[in-house]
């Protein structure tokens, strides 16, 4: 491909290149992107570098001039004469020229193969700057016209693409692409500038905004500060002074906000621009309000365009841009020479020092490059200023002094400049020669430049009401001071003046004591004059404030009605048009895919109407279309048969018929092939031979060395072999070391390890044996308390039985009488809880419960000693029941169910001791058995005291039925088990009717 590149540039033949690049993209743009880029980049560095060699040999073909006396000849004066050219031109013309037009087709043919694709996009933008530097080094401005409006083209197509979302189309919404655009942009403008192409540099200005606010993109702050910095050196270029104010302010406001490391010297020098171009700004031009009405809407258009292009909802003023040097403290950061000027200017009335204050700023203007750019503005601004101030205080001036204050200007720019000022601003100032003066009419019609002047005089309606007390304030001051010096200096004296007012005093007391009296009334009927008036006044202004509020509403609903009207008119416009343009492009998507298919049809289909458009069906005509080229297939597949059988025939006889041809043609090739193979194996055969001769020649010679190569040979051996065997016990020595210190240091380590773990386990096992220690003594400490607690309560119990006793045995008690017995007092809940662990619910009230007998709850079959017992009682008396389940037995009962009256027993014996009982001793608890007291092995009694003592049942009674022994209960016939008379004496005579178990 490369070849072929070089061809082509040598030839210049554009067109043939074009067909094959384009060729060569298809084949790789989706494969090998990179190949297609260099074949690129190849064939415009040829191009380019062509040019420059014809650019060399057009300036180094100059005529060869045969007579040195002769320097022109008839021809070159003759071609002089009809050209108009050099011979410079000619021989560029003639050989440089060719080679500029073929670079520039190259270029236009790459933009245009790099256009619509992403994968080269950044080849298409590079291709972009080297055009621009080829229109601006050869100073190509038409062909720089064009390349703008090619890329501009290109971006339309980009943005009106029918299909934004395939495989390798551009998408403007990327960062990527969008920062490529505007860097081409930005130097499109640098080049626009540099060529004096001041049109298109706007239209480039226009295209960068154009193109930020279609695609919705924030930019980097580097490219919109590029992009501030070069519109306001536009706008400086083109004398837009007050955009070039505007744009800077933008990029001053930029830098302070986005700029992160910004310096503060830095801030001083952007500070220092921006408040030089807002105050070189001329005044504005007092017909500019008469402009607005002479041209119409293109003027102000115009300004809002300029305005929006650097972002600005408003079109600004002098004045406005003044106030945002305030708002952004601009003056603070500046250095203090450019800060007084501001002041001097724009806020000091000092006509007749003004240059005298100005000059040390202008001075330091001088020295800074960036600022020297401003002085002729600021040179103008001074004269304006010292002008309108001195208006406002001098009737005349004389030139001499006029040129005085401004010495900086000459005197004719001076006058100049006056000129134009007092056409400008609107100034009734008249110059006069003759007297060589300037003289200051009284305003008549003040311009917006003294309306807007600086601030520091009156506000504009002021000076429309009263222009010429404004004007000649201080003539007018003068004017008066002079007339009361005059009636000062009459002569009279003080006495005189004294006897004069007395007399004229005396002469009209009485009237001006009447007056005085009557003051107070006068004042309060007009106090009520003005109240009156006052009060119709408002009430006349709320009326019509009223009428106005409502008129205005009602125009305001109107109007929001109207525009709500119109709004949803549109939306159904806007709707029913995108309908249309879909069904259309629809259309026109069908009808190129249906064109792109090539099918021959006899409908014209590129003089499609709209309708028709509309109207198109392709289905259809695909559909015949099929048709046909399924007929045509099927007679081409018969005809490429029927050929074939021909072909096959044709074949056949042809090799039939040269058969015998060929077999005469091998014959002698045969016989020759087989005489050159013979001679070939001879001349093999002679030249072994005598290379074997050779060889056995040469080892002759050599065998003489064989034994002073091997003794040499073993002398290196053993001299290697000994300095391998001193290295290795070299070696061995040192591992040794190595090993002996590692082995020491790892046994210093375990060693340490093994004291550390000792000490560690010393201290953990003294710590548990502390530990155990107090757990000990607080268990001895704890057994010691109950033994004493249960040792305590055995005895107030034995204390209480034996009490119960004694009145048994006085008689007191007697055994039918039933013996009230409370097991669960309140005043033993503390006993019961330390004899246990466990603690009695309360006791409630349960007034309708009755219980005769041991038993379940109701519901349930089965009775027996571990169900919650109740107490039955006369319905005179309250019943007490627990609620929740039983606890253990309270402690007074021990003695009871641990009394031993085997004698009477009736086959009961305990088993177990007195502490295994009270630690199984559940109330409420028990096994399966009948009441869960009498288990054949070991369960336990638990009857309504709470006891749970183990029994044994003995004797000839031991396999009595469960039932029968609950029965026996029921029916108060239980055997006593506890003595000869069933239940334990004390306790069987103390059941009555009110506490009956």
């Amino acid at each position: 491909m490369m070849l072929f590149v070089e061809l082509c540039v040598e030839l210049r033949k554009n067109i043939h290149f074009r067909k094959a690049i384009y060729t060569y993209k298809n084949m790789s743009v989706m494969e090998n992107t990179i190949s297609l880029e260099q074949v690129i980049r190849y064939y415009l560095n040829q191009i380019k570098g062509k040019t420059e060699e014809a650019q060399e040999v057009s300036k180094s073909a100059i005529m060869e001039i045969e007579d040195l006396d002769v320097l022109e000849t008839p021809e070159s004066l003759m071609l002089n004469a009809v050209s108009m050219e050099g011979t410079q031109d000619r021989s560029a013309r003639t050989i440089l020229m060719p080679w500029l037009k073929f670079l520039w087709d190259s270029y236009r043919l790459v933009l245009d193969l790099l256009r619509s694709n992403s994968k080269l996009e950044k080849l298409y933008h590079e291709v972009a700057h080297d055009a621009y530097n080829f229109c601006l080094k050869y100073g190509r401005k038409t062909e720089f016209k064009k390349l703008c409006e090619l890329i501009r083209q290109h971006t339309q197509k980009v943005q009106n693409q029918l299909q934004p979302n395939a495989p390798n189309a551009i998408n403007l919404n990327n960062t990527e692409t969008q920062t490529l655009h505007l860097e081409t942009r930005l130097r499109q403008l640098d080049c626009a500038m540099e060529l004096d192409m001041y049109n298109e540099a706007f239209k480039t200005v226009e295209d960068i905004w154009s193109f930020m606010m279609i695609s919705r993109i924030h930019a980097m702050p580097s490219l919109m500060t590029n992009y501030y910095s070069k519109t306001a050196e536009l706008f400086r270029r083109c004398g837009c002074h007050l955009y070039h104010a505007a744009a800077l302010h933008k990029l001053y406001t930029l830098y302070r906000d986005q700029k992160k490391n910004l310096t503060r010297e830095e801030l001083s020098d952007l500070g220092s621009r921006v408040l030089c171009a807002t105050v070189a700004i001329p005044l504005p031009n007092a017909k500019l309000n008469a402009d607005k009405f002479l041209s119409g809407e293109y003027t102000i258009m115009k300004q809002k365009t300029l305005a929006g292009l650097l972002g600005l909802i408003q079109v600004p003023t002098r004045q406005s841009l003044i106030r945002d040097l305030v708002r952004h403290k601009v003056h603070t950061v500046v250095p203090s020479n450019l800060a007084k000027l501001y002041q001097v200017l724009e806020a000091d009335f000092q006509p007749l020092k003004l240059w005298e204050l100005v000059q040390p700023a202008l001075a330091h203007i001088t020295t800074c490059s960036d600022l020297q750019v401003y002085i002729t503005q600021l040179h103008d601004v001074i004269v304006a200023k010292t002008l309108l101030q001195l208006s406002q205080v001098y009737q005349s001036l004389d030139f001499n002094e006029f040129f005085k204050l401004c010495p900086f200007m000459e005197p004719i720019r001076l006058e100049r400049i006056v000129i134009e000022l007092i056409h400008n601003l609107e100034l009734p100032i008249r110059v006069n020669h003759l007297q060589q003066a300037i003289f200051f009419d009284k305003f008549t019609d003040l311009g917006i430049s003294q309306c807007e002047y600086g601030g520091q005089l009156v506000s504009q309606s002021t000076h429309v009401n009263d222009p010429d007390k404004l004007s000649r304030q201080l003539t007018m001051f003068a004017q008066v001071m002079q007339q009361i010096t005059d009636i000062l200096e009459v002569g009279q004296s003080l006495a005189n003046c004294r006897r004069a007012l007395v007399q004229d005093y005396r002469k009209n007391e009485k009237v001006l004591r009447s007056e005085l009296l009557n003051r107070r009334c006068l004042i309060e009927a007009r106090k009520e004059e003005i109240e009156t008036y006052q009060g119709k006044r408002d009430q006349y202004y709320s009326i019509v404030e009223a009428r106005r509020q409502a008129e205005q509403e009602r125009l305001l609903k109107a109007e929001e009605t109207n525009l709500a009207n119109e709004a949803i008119q549109r939306e159904r416009m806007k709707t029913e048009d995108e309908k249309a343009r879909l069904k259309l492009r629809m259309a026109r998507t069908s009808l190129k895919m249906f064109l792109d298919l090539k099918i021959d049809t006899k409908l014209d289909l590129k003089e499609l109407t709209e309708e028709q458009l509309e109207n198109f069906d392709a289905d259809k005509l695909i559909n015949k279309q099929k048709q046909e080229v399924k007929k045509k297939r099927k007679e081409l597949a018969e005809k490429a048969k029927t050929m074939a059988k021909k072909l096959d025939y044709y074949t056949r006889a042809c090799r039939i018929e040269e058969i015998p041809l060929l077999q005469a043609k091998i014959e002698p090739e045969a016989i020759e092939s087989r005489e050159l193979f013979e001679q070939s194996v001879r001349e093999i055969e002679e030249h072994s031979k005598a290379e074997h001769a050779r060889q056995l020649k040469e080892r002759n010679r050599l065998i003489r060395m064989k034994s002073d190569v091997q003794r040499l040979v073993g002398q290196l051996k053993e001299a290697r072999d000994n300095r391998y065997r001193a290295k290795l016990a070299e070696w061995e020595a040192l591992c040794d070391q190595k090993r002996s210190e590692r082995l020491a240091e790892r046994r210093a380590k375990h060693e340490a390890e093994l004291e550390a773990e000792a000490r560690r386990r010393a201290a953990q096992e003294a710590l548990e044996r502390e530990e155990q220690k107090q757990r000990e003594l607080a268990a001895e400490a704890e057994r010691q308390k109950r033994e004493q607690e249960a040792k305590e309560a055995a005895e107030r119990e034995a204390a209480r039985i034996e009490e119960e006793s004694k009145a048994w045995t006085r008689g007191d008690i007697k055994r039918d009488e039933p013996v009230s017995v409370n097991p669960f007092a309140r005043h033993r809940q503390s006993e019961i809880n330390s004899a246990s662990g466990n603690a009695f619910r309360d006791f409630r009230r349960d007034d309708t419960s009755r219980y005769s007998d041991f038993g379940r709850s109701s519901g349930s079959k089965r009775v027996g000693f571990d169900n919650t017992p109740t107490l039955r009682s006369d319905s005179s008396k309250d019943t007490w029941s627990r609620s929740g389940p039983r606890r253990t037995v309270p402690s007074e009962f021990d003695s009871l169910l641990y009394e031993d009256d085997s004698g009477n027993a009736g086959g009961w014996t305990q088993v177990g001791s007195r502490r295994e009982t009270e630690r199984t001793r559940p109330f409420g608890r028990g096994g399966s058995t009948m009441g869960g007291g009498f288990n054949r092995a070991s369960k336990n009694l638990d009857m309504d005291t709470g006891s749970s003592t183990p029994w044994r049942r003995e004797g000839p009674n031991a396999t009595a039925g469960k039932s029968q022994v609950f029965e026996e209960m029921r029916g108060g016939n239980v055997k006593r088990p506890f003595g000869s008379s069933g239940f334990p004496s004390r306790l069987s005579s103390g059941l009555s009717d009110d506490r009956k178990y």
